[in-house]
């Protein structure tokens, strides 16, 4: 072979060397920008992923918060008290309450200590019209019972003596009251809801936070509603007041104003003109006073404002179901009024904190609390 033949060869294979090197070189780095741009590109799409939850979380707003408001006087307004009436404001109180029908006989008695279950079967019996007007309520649609109660006994067995003895009560309170004004009527069967669920609520708030006379407490909430069933009794058209949407506060003005007095002033006299326990008397006195920032300014004990709280929720809780929609108290969080709207709560959390009575919001947040007082509410609602 010659030596041009063999320095043309060498020359060939040194130039495929190169160009086989140029190639792959070029893989080389096609491959590394490849990958920096797959690179450029996950890191981008990761920053517009963010920058896209960014905006979005920018641009969802927190949920309204709805900012209530105080009626304008109701923080300047003063409940009337029973021992500073004028003239004209007690001879108002006298006509409602001489106007309004006395008791059944079976009242007082009624009223009057606790009863074992057979006790409350004798004073019961004694009267053929309470047992057979009793026996007709448990059985009415207002219970709504899968099987029928055919005896007092029975009924004290199935919904425990504090409820049949407040039934009695109810019935001996309205003695035959009759409204022939359908609108009268029918405010008339929302008090007695009201006050029949109160007294139930009252009773199962009583036993958790262990109060020595629950069945007592119980019977004060069932006669907070006494004035108000006297005024609607003397004032038919005022009837509206219960069956719209009106609170306790608005009652109240309303009934100052025009009638020159309010429920727990006429409650308060009608009980002492019945001669009832000097205890129900004060009681149903105070029974609205934590409406307004005056309640710790009565008079009363330690022992008394504490109860008297615990009746005053227990009615407003009765108030929310009977005069309001509410159905399923699990739907209620708070006891107050940021969250419920009413007023007649603005100052029942200040109120709980003063009297030491912080457990009764523990008692209220728990499920099987609630459980209990759905119970109520649907055994009286169906």
């Amino acid at each position: 072979m010659s030596v041009d033949m063999i320095i043309s060869i060498s020359i060939l294979l040194a130039l495929t060397y190169f160009i086989w090197r140029l190639n792959s070189t070029k893989r080389v780095l096609k491959t590394k920008v490849s990958r920096s741009k797959n690179s450029q590109a996950r890191k981008s799409a990761s920053q517009t992923r963010q920058n896209f939850q960014t905006n979005i979380l920018a641009n969802v707003s927190e949920p309204p918060q709805v900012e209530l408001e105080l009626p304008a006087d109701f923080l300047s307004f003063k409940l009337l008290i029973s021992d500073k009436l004028n003239e004209k404001q007690q001879k108002i109180v006298i006509d409602i309450s001489q106007s309004f029908r006395k008791p059944h006989p079976l009242l007082l008695p009624l009223t009057q200590g606790v009863f074992e279950p057979n006790e409350l079967f004798d004073l019961i019996k004694t009267d053929a019209e309470m047992t057979a007007k009793i026996l007709n309520a448990v059985n009415s649609s207002l219970f709504a019972l899968r099987q029928p109660i055919t005896n007092i006994n029975h009924a004290i067995i199935f919904l425990g003596i504090s409820q049949v003895k407040n039934i009695a009560m109810q019935f001996a309170v309205q003695n035959n009251m009759e409204f022939t004004d359908k609108t009268q009527n029918k405010a008339y069967k929302k008090l007695w809801t009201a006050s029949y669920l109160a007294s139930s609520f009252c009773l199962l708030f009583a036993n958790e936070m262990n109060e020595e006379n629950p069945a007592e407490l119980s019977t004060h909430c069932l006669l907070s509603y006494l004035g108000d069933l006297a005024i609607l009794s003397y004032k038919p058209s005022v009837a509206g007041f219960y069956l719209d949407d009106y609170t306790l506060f608005d009652r109240s003005k309303v009934f100052q104003n025009t009638l020159n007095t309010n429920a727990a002033v006429v409650g308060k006299h009608i009980v002492e003109q019945w001669q009832l326990p000097k205890s129900i008397e004060t009681g149903i006195e105070h029974s609205i006073s934590p409406l307004t920032n005056e309640a710790n300014n009565q008079g009363l004990s330690s022992e008394q404002l504490r109860q008297g709280l615990i009746c005053y929720l227990s009615c407003r809780l009765g108030d929310l179901i009977a005069f309001g929609d509410v159905r399923d108290i699990t739907q209620v969080g708070k006891l107050s009024f940021d969250a419920l709207g009413k007023v007649e709560f603005y100052y029942l959390q200040e109120n709980i904190k003063n009297m030491g009575l912080d457990k009764i919001n523990a008692v209220f947040a728990e499920a099987r609390f609630k459980n209990k007082i759905n119970k109520v509410i649907e055994q009286v609602l169906g």
